[in-house]
């Protein structure tokens, strides 16, 4: 099986036709936007192309960190145009925030299971991920506390809405109680906010708590497409030189271009109907998996790309997907998210999204149930009791 660090898009393929990849959340075949037109249009204005390409503004142009600070505004974040940076998308941004806010050989604190993006990015950097125990509703503050006293961390990267792989969702008194244990040991906060606006309706990021505390990351991927390739981060006005630097070691600025689009999307009056529809649908699609899948088997949130289930009859996570390859579906072992072991050999994510449609999505959830309640083989039992 493949290294699923190193995914089919890590090159251009021709995907199998018969197979329908839940691993990750835009695969070859992934939907069609339910908003594509809408998309679409906002695409179709002329460019002032010359502007665009002799632009060189490393934290972004000023007309585009404008309507950026307009669109965190929505979520009750108070950001100044200075405040602010166009990444080359969320991953980008958490490379950044490691790089400025960190050095070689530094723990950052993360959630135990943790976006497989972030381990991959502090492996490059050698800095190692601490993990902090959860529940359905995230980082849990009374573990938070033991390990900033215990490893003296000065940065918790994590994602309060819609947790990926979980969709755990921190509750506004949770948020206040994180918050709380972080300015208490002095540890600043990385919010990884790239599924925020599905929230309905948003609660208010952590960056809107503390924002002295707080660099807080958005992204286009999850609404519009991973195409565009661009975020936003809004960073505490005494680390913006820091992340200046950090900026210019990396990818120097964001494309002006790709940044024009997606602030044109943004400052659409059609933006509420673009989100409404990407709910919708994703919605539709959580329905699916309540309807088909036996609900104590089933971590979920209607708003959510993916849920987690959880395995039985026999089998480790790492031989169900094996499994579920072979009869044409992907899935990924949350082995991958582990940032320590917290024995979730048990679990696999599936991407809701990731099918083309409705239909597949069903056929691929029908076989993931056969497969289930089917067994493991007792070879497969076998190993697992060894």
């Amino acid at each position: 099986m493949q290294d699923p660090d190193g995914p089919s898009s890590l090159r251009e393929q021709i995907p199998r036709q018969t197979f329908i990849d839940l691993s990750h959340n835009f695969p070859a075949h992934a939907m069609r936007h339910p908003a594509l037109e809408l998309i679409r249009a906002e695409f179709d204005g002329a460019l002032d192309i010359g502007t665009l390409l002799a632009s060189q503004v490393d934290i972004g142009l000023h007309a585009h960190r404008v309507i950026a600070a307009r669109w965190l505004g929505r979520f009750g974040i108070e950001a100044e145009t200075d405040d602010l940076l166009i990444t080359c998308g969320g991953q980008h941004a958490l490379l950044l925030a490691l790089m400025a806010l960190t050095r070689p050989g530094d723990a950052v604190l993360a959630e135990e299971l943790a976006f497989y993006g972030l381990k991959s990015a502090a492996g490059m950097l050698g800095r190692s991920l601490v993990g902090v125990r959860m529940d359905r509703e995230g980082v849990v503050p009374e573990y938070l506390d033991v390990v900033c006293r215990r490893t003296g961390a000065k940065v918790l990267v994590c994602t309060p809405t819609l947790h990926n792989p979980t969709t755990a969702t921190m509750s506004d008194e949770r948020r206040r109680q994180v918050a709380e244990v972080c300015a208490r040991h002095d540890v600043l906060i990385v919010e990884d906010d790239v599924y925020g606006f599905l929230g309905d309706p948003p609660l208010r990021p952590l960056a809107a708590l503390a924002p002295d505390r707080v660099v807080h990351i958005s992204s286009l991927s999850k609404l519009a497409g991973p195409g565009l390739r661009i975020g936003f981060m809004r960073v505490p006005r005494h680390l913006v030189y820091a992340f200046g630097i950090a900026m210019r070691a990396s990818t120097l600025m964001a494309s002006p271009f790709n940044a024009e689009w997606a602030t044109r999307l943004l400052a659409s009056p059609q933006v509420d109907r673009i989100v409404a529809e990407m709910r919708a649908e994703t919605q539709a699609r959580q329905a699916l998996v309540a309807a088909l899948l036996p609900a104590h088997a089933v971590m979920a949130h209607p708003n959510a790309y993916y849920f987690c289930l959880k395995l039985r009859n026999g089998w480790s996570a790492e031989a169900y997907t094996q499994a579920a390859e072979v009869i044409g579906v992907g899935v990924t072992p949350l082995s991958l998210f582990e940032v320590s072991s917290t024995h979730q050999s048990d679990t696999v994510r599936v991407c809701v999204n990731a099918a083309p449609d409705r239909e597949t999505l069903r056929e691929a959830l029908e076989k993931l149930t056969i497969l289930l309640d089917a067994g493991a083989p007792p070879t497969v039992r076998f190993r697992a009791a060894v």
